[in-house]
């Protein structure tokens, strides 16, 4: 039995409240059977051509996010690179633009073709180090300007010293 203020819709229809008026309690409107979601696109030639459509998007997303993996582990090795090899090749470029005139100078050595172009590589290393330092550009090692000028300096001054060893030597 229903509690006092039940709200079946038998009590309603047959109390004929006004404001509880609805189509599909008096009948009038039967209900429908509406296809479920399996069953819409239910011929095979649909569900191939479904299959196909996700595999492609599913196919591209993985190639989307393996290139932006790629590219991501690409930049930190050329990162890395640099971080590791850019203060030794400034360092070897000082060592030569001093070292290869010394030497031809004191006639100890003769330029090659090959002791030409590496002359000619240390000394565009070395005027781009240079430059940068003058220009106050932020380093590409994570450290202060100041004291990547300070290691540019150590540097020329080592490179000057070996020089001198190698003269005298």
């Amino acid at each position: 039995m229903a509690a006092p203020n039940s709200t079946r819709v038998a009590d309603r229809q047959r109390l004929g409240n006004v404001w509880d008026f609805s189509l599909w309690t008096r009948g009038i409107v039967p209900a429908m059977l509406r296809p479920s979601g399996s069953l819409l696109a239910s011929s095979r030639a649909a569900q191939r051509r479904t299959f196909r459509v996700e595999i492609g998007r599913t196919l591209s997303a993985v190639i989307r996010r393996t290139s932006a993996a790629v590219v991501d582990v690409c930049g930190a090795a050329y990162d890395l690179v640099l971080l590791l090899a850019l203060p030794l090749l400034y360092f070897a470029a000082a060592y030569l633009v001093l070292d290869l005139p010394a030497g031809l100078i004191a006639r100890r050595t003769h330029f090659s073709s090959l002791g030409l172009l590496a002359f000619a590589a240390s000394v565009g290393v070395s005027l781009l180090g240079v430059s940068r330092a003058m220009r106050d550009a932020p380093p590409v090692v994570p450290v202060r300007p100041r004291f990547a000028r300070a290691l540019l300096l150590v540097g020329w001054s080592a490179a000057l010293l070996l020089t001198v060893a190698d003269l005298a030597g």
